[in-house]
């Protein structure tokens, strides 16, 4: 399954290495993504879309929640 997830994080150095980390750990691929600052709020937005079973994706969102700078996550299948 194809999935687009969504990542509010407070604008840190490393958050989207520990991130990128987990999904490595899995073999997990990027096919996309977009990082960027809000200007003036310190935080930042992160979107990436990967194909993973369901089951990997409801783990893996639960530990990326886990990074401490992670302020909210979402994830929703991309339909064909």
């Amino acid at each position: 399954m194809l999935y687009t997830v969504d990542i509010v994080t407070e604008n840190r150095p490393g958050v989207l290495y520990r991130i990128a980390g987990l999904l490595t750990k899995r073999k997990i691929n990027i096919e996309r993504i977009n990082a960027y600052a809000v200007k003036g709020k310190g935080i930042s937005k992160i979107f990436f879309t990967a194909d993973v079973e369901k089951k990997v994706m409801e783990t893996l969102a639960k530990q990326i929640y886990k990074v401490i700078e992670v302020a909210d996550i979402k994830y929703h299948e991309v339909s064909h």
